[in-house]
């Protein structure tokens, strides 16, 4: 795993987060509360002995012979961004990890140098490579059925798949209207390649670069479609608000652990800075009168976290949600098209449906107007 890698830990040293999810990184309230426990102690040991908190031991390959409070730090240009404590707690000694990369905590290096001083080994890093370790742990944990309470207690396969997807057709499938797996919709390999099509002549139209770009996929479910985006030439970063979504994903292969991350797509810019070329959504929806201003929260957040000249391409179930969609991001500075991605198909009843990915829009921010807030 990442995280041992970057802390130069043996594979089978017990490692844990102090966040229970990527997303509590934000708040870092646990990380908060270990602060000020090593404070209290560094203090009171301080006052006794007038010497650091910790004693570090000098074996580096076989961790598990460490002392009590041995501490290694990771930085970024001398700068503390992550602690590894060795600590025990509940039974066992483990390495408990604290860091600031998502929170950016401005005291937080200050803090551990004050908490740990010299007694701390520094490792410098990179905080997009501890940002990816972190992604990865979670996912880990997910697939392994130890982030979710209920897959825990009930000491199961968290999932009947063929229940559930009964139910999730039950819930998405609209009144009135047929079921998206119509004629002009077969199947995941045809919407593979209706998607991929797609993205050809976006690519063809408006300079889409996709092989190496940073690219991130919202609302990303299983990882069903995100296979387009591979093979164009890209890793996409993956998220979605629904933890058994992406498990499915995780253990599906369709996902990867240190690409995937449970994550509410109303509050991406608290976790990611303008960094990406390119924002993506599949089956963005259903937007419904009840829910507008949760989807009109996630299209603006989309336009806060790509860069100048960066792409934002959305497909949606039928048109309404499609101009909903242009008028949000018009007003966050997003210059869009709109076109239809009709099935390849000559029957007339066919081309009349709608359907998965058949509505989509595409839209470039050039940096002269700042996201709506």
């Amino acid at each position: 795993m990442r995280l041992h890698n970057l802390f130069h830990l043996d594979p089978s040293e017990p490692i844990f987060l102090a966040e229970n999810g990527f997303s509590d990184q934000r708040e870092a309230l646990l990380t908060e509360n270990y602060l000020k426990e090593f404070e209290n102690i560094s203090g009171n040991t301080a006052a006794r002995k007038g010497g650091d908190v910790v004693s570090m031991c000098s074996c580096r390959t076989h961790r598990r012979h460490c002392q009590q409070g041995s501490a290694l730090r990771l930085t970024e240009h001398g700068i503390s961004i992550a602690i590894a404590v060795y600590v025990h707690s509940q039974g066992i000694d483990h390495w408990l990890v604290l860091t600031n990369i998502i929170s950016k905590d401005e005291r937080f290096s200050e803090r551990v140098f004050d908490i740990f001083g010299n007694g701390s080994e520094g490792i410098e890093t990179d905080a997009s490579d501890l940002r990816s370790a972190l992604i990865e742990y979670y996912s880990i944990f997910l697939a392994n059925q130890w982030l979710c309470e209920s897959c825990a207690r009930e000491d199961m396969p968290y999932l009947d798949l063929g229940v559930f997807v009964g139910v999730r057709e039950i819930i998405n499938n609209r009144l009135d209207e047929e079921p998206l797996e119509n004629g002009a919709d077969c199947g995941p390999e045809e919407r593979i390649k209706r998607l991929s099509y797609l993205f050809h002549k976006i690519r063809d139209t408006i300079e889409l670069d996709l092989p190496g770009a940073d690219v991130l996929e919202i609302c990303c479910g299983d990882g069903s479609a995100t296979s387009v985006l591979r093979d164009l030439g890209c890793d996409p970063i993956c998220i979605d608000y629904d933890k058994c979504d992406i498990c499915d994903g995780l253990k599906s292969g369709q996902l990867r652990e240190e690409r995937s991350i449970v994550l509410d797509a109303t509050e991406l810019s608290s976790f990611f800075d303008r960094e990406f070329d390119c924002v993506a959504g599949f089956m963005v929806g259903p937007i419904q009168p009840f829910n507008e201003a949760m989807w009109a929260s996630i299209l603006r957040e989309s336009a806060k976290v790509v860069r100048t000249g960066g792409i934002l391409i959305f497909t949606f179930h039928d048109g309404e949600e499609l101009g909903f969609a242009y008028k949000v991001l018009e007003g966050c500075g997003v210059s869009g098209e709109t076109l239809e991605n009709l099935p390849d198909t000559e029957s007339p009843a066919e081309r009349g449906t709608t359907g998965y990915d058949r509505w989509v829009y595409v839209g470039r921010w050039d940096g002269s107007a700042p996201p709506a807030l």
